[in-house]
C-alpha cells in the first residue's frame, strides 16, 4: 500500500478571503481612475512667447524708454508710490497735466485667468488684446479705463488712464489709449527677451 501524502493546503479564515478580495477590487478600480480634471480654462490662451515682467513690480517706471514715452509727450521720467502692497509708476504728459498714465506688474493675484474666475466682480468687465496678449478693460468711463493684460500665467500688466479734459481724445476714449500705452510697453519688453 503505498502511502499518499496530500500536499498541506492553506485555507484562509472566512474573513480573510473578503478582505484580499475586496483589496484586489480597490487596487483594479485605483489604476483605472484618474486624478480630478482640473476646470476648464475660461481666460484666452497666451501667446508661446509669455513675457517675464517680475523685475518690474517694484521698478515699473523702467517698463518703457525715454524714446517710447517721447511719442506719449512724456519727457520726464515717472514716479513710483506703493499703494496695497503693488508699486505703480506714474507718468504725466508735459503738455497737459490732465492726462495721466499709471503702470504697474502684478505677479500675485492669479494672472489673467483669476480675473475670469472673478469677472462677475469686475466693473466694467470687457475682454481685449493688446499687442496680441490677451487682456480686460475694467473700470471704464469717461476718461477712465484700465486695461489688464496676461503677459504670463501668473502675470498681468495693469495700466489705467484718467483724463479729466473732456477736449482730449483720452477722455471720450480712454480704452483706446489705455492700449496704446500697455502696447507699447508690451512691444518693448517682447524685442528685448532672449
Amino acid at each position: 500500500m503505498l502511502n499518499s501524502v496530500a500536499p498541506n493546503k492553506t485555507v484562509l479564515p472566512h474573513g480573510s478571503r473578503r478582505a484580499g478580495l475586496l483589496l484586489a477590487v480597490l487596487l483594479g478600480v485605483a489604476g483605472c481612475s484618474s486624478a480630478p480634471t482640473p476646470p476648464p480654462r475660461l481666460s484666452p490662451p497666451l501667446p508661446d512667447a509669455p513675457l517675464d515682467l517680475t523685475q518690474f513690480t517694484t521698478k515699473p517706471c523702467d517698463l518703457m524708454t525715454h524714446d517710447q514715452l517721447v511719442t506719449f509727450f512724456v519727457s520726464s521720467p515717472g514716479t513710483t508710490a506703493t499703494a496695497g502692497g503693488k508699486t505703480a509708476c506714474t507718468w504725466i504728459p508735459r503738455d497737459t497735466k490732465a492726462l495721466s498714465y499709471v503702470a504697474s506688474v502684478d505677479t500675485t493675484s492669479g494672472g489673467l485667468e483669476a480675473l475670469y474666475h472673478h469677472r462677475a466682480a469686475v466693473p466694467g468687465f470687457a475682454p481685449v488684446s493688446v499687442h496680441h496678449y490677451p487682456g480686460i478693460h475694467r473700470d471704464n468711463g469717461d476718461g477712465h479705463c484700465t486695461v489688464e493684460t496676461g503677459v504670463a500665467e501668473d502675470t498681468l500688466l495693469t495700466v489705467t488712464v484718467t483724463a479729466t479734459d473732456p477736449k482730449l481724445d483720452a477722455y471720450s476714449d480712454p480704452c483706446y489709449e489705455a492700449d496704446r500705452f500697455a502696447g507699447s510697453m508690451i512691444a518693448y519688453q517682447a524685442n528685448r527677451a532672449p
